[in-house]
């Protein structure tokens, strides 16, 4: 989440999170009912990874994903299951792995190339790190291609502007929560815009997401 000076004095903000698309940062402020809402979504994304109770989840994020993050977070407990974190980046790969050794998560989310860069110099076989984990969601097409190149059957774990979309266990599709946010394709190119279907904090009309993508039906998406 970052926090600047101009954002502080937003009436009614949980706190001020960011969307980047194609290297633009975004600052994106959200309210505890944005925030309320965004957990209900993440619950059945969170589920459809395989976490129920008595599971764990190993969220890979920075503090300035913290808008992201926090609604799955609090998903994990709603489904009786407990979380843990690390950063994304090379420099605390390590401690990515040491988790996953020590906690035996059923879900590792959050995985980019940075994450797989500090692992590999490290000496670090991707199989042998993640094949013990039931469920992998990566966040780049680098670090998904990385993955599956090891043998990892790695998931999707994709920011959708302000939201984000998860690839479930049993389809190839990536779900977003349809309640709440409308996405379709833009132009012939495949962009994706996305639209907010409820009041929120701040408004969402045809926000370009910088994915590619088909939406066969609302809630489902394939990237290009």
């Amino acid at each position: 989440m970052a926090v600047t000076e101009e954002y502080e004095a937003v009436t009614g903000a949980w706190g001020v999170g960011r969307v980047v698309v194609d290297g633009v940062i975004t600052p994106w402020p959200v309210s505890e009912a944005d925030i309320e809402g965004d957990i209900e979504g993440a619950v059945p994304q969170l589920a459809s990874l395989g976490i129920a109770e008595g599971g764990l989840v190993l969220i890979v994020s920075l503090l300035s994903h913290a808008a992201q993050v926090f609604p799955f977070e609090q998903a994990a407990g709603r489904l009786g299951a407990l979380y843990s974190s690390s950063d994304r980046s090379p420099f605390d790969a390590y401690r990515c792995a040491s988790l996953i050794r020590q906690l035996r998560p059923t879900v590792v989310m959050g995985i980019d190339h940075r994450v797989l860069d500090g692992l590999e110099e490290a000496g670090r076989d991707l199989a042998e790190v993640f094949g013990p984990v039931p469920a992998v969601a990566a966040v780049d097409h680098d670090a998904h291609a990385r993955l599956q190149a090891a043998g990892i059957p790695a998931r999707w774990w994709l920011a959708l502007g302000p939201t984000s979309a998860v690839q479930p266990l049993d389809d190839d599709a990536l779900r977003y929560d349809a309640a709440r946010w409308w996405v379709e394709v833009d132009d012939a190119e495949g962009d994706l815009v996305i639209t907010d279907l409820t009041a929120r904090l701040t408004p969402c009309a045809r926000f370009r997401t910088g994915v590619r993508g088909t939406v066969p039906e609302p809630g489902r998406l394939f990237l290009a």
